[in-house]
């Protein structure tokens, strides 16, 4: 019995779900949305760096539990590891998935896979956002180097190489990055694979922020955050004109929303990133 169970722990799966988590404010509902899907071929793989409650909802749920009080960029690194499926999908704590959306990515595995996002709620920062989103997606480009639209499917080998990449060329900076740890992993993956798929369905869900002081904090800190990249070979995500997109949808009174959404976190964000 305890060896088939040993022997179960390394059967390939077809996806590893990775989840850092800090908070675990709607890691119920991803979970849930997990446990509810109508493929199940997968297995989880949650990096706690928040509290003992976490843990006890992750062994709830009988998923696999990191204990690890580290940053957004080690904590993705610590989950590859620690995963065994052919394919990794890079979810968070805000983010639940549709029901189907594991059997729709089954019959469209790529190298990488950017999927469709639906922001929940209804308040004015929550419609900028799924604004922003729907001009990312109809827009602009999903080249690496602009970080709009990013892949959250990556075949597990090549996320492996991209993350370990990343750690040899940040020596001990790889441990202190929080944003932007996800653009710089489709950066390092696009330089070996340009097999990049989008799915526009929005498959994945999105608690983002409400308030505006929820939302202004965090920019600071992803500013601040992005200072670590100095004098590294990633230094030029520092640019601004990096970010610049194009906008074709939304009307005057939708340009009016972007507009403010993007003042509201960029000047936190170069404060963070200057201060």
């Amino acid at each position: 019995m305890g060896k088939a169970l040993y022997l179960d722990c390394y059967l390939s799966h077809v996806f590893s779900i990775q989840i850092p988590t800090l908070h675990g404010e709607y890691l119920r509902e991803v979970l849930e949305s997990i446990r509810g899907q109508t493929f199940q071929d997968y297995e989880v793989v949650v990096v706690n760096s928040g509290g003992g409650f976490i843990s006890d909802l992750i062994h709830e749920y009988g998923f696999n539990e990191l204990r690890r009080d580290v940053k957004l960029l080690e904590a993705r690194y610590l989950a590859n590891n620690e995963s065994r499926g052919d394919y990794a999908v890079l979810l968070d704590e805000t983010r639940p998935l549709r029901k189907d959306a594991l059997e729709l990515l089954s019959k469209n595995l790529h190298d990488m896979v950017i999927i469709g996002e639906r922001e929940l709620g209804s308040c004015f920062w929550v419609e900028a956002a799924q604004l922003d989103k729907e001009n990312i997606m109809d827009c602009n480009s999903s080249e690496a180097i602009k970080g709009f639209a990013l892949p959250r499917l990556f075949k597990r080998g090549l996320l492996t190489s991209a993350l370990e990449k990343l750690r040899g060329n940040l020596g001990g900076k790889f441990s202190h990055v929080v944003f932007p740890d996800h653009e710089l992993i489709y950066y390092e993956a696009s330089k070996v694979s340009n097999d990049v798929f989008v799915i526009r369905d929005e498959l994945i869900y999105h608690y983002g922020d409400f308030a505006l002081r929820g939302l202004v904090g965090k920019y600071y800190r992803y500013g601040k955050s992005l200072k670590v990249l100095r004098d590294t070979p990633y230094s030029f995500f520092l640019s601004v004109k990096r970010k610049r997109r194009s906008i074709c949808k939304g009307g005057v009174y939708g340009r009016f929303m972007l507009y403010t959404l993007y003042l509201a976190r960029a000047v936190p964000f170069l404060l963070g990133e200057l201060l």
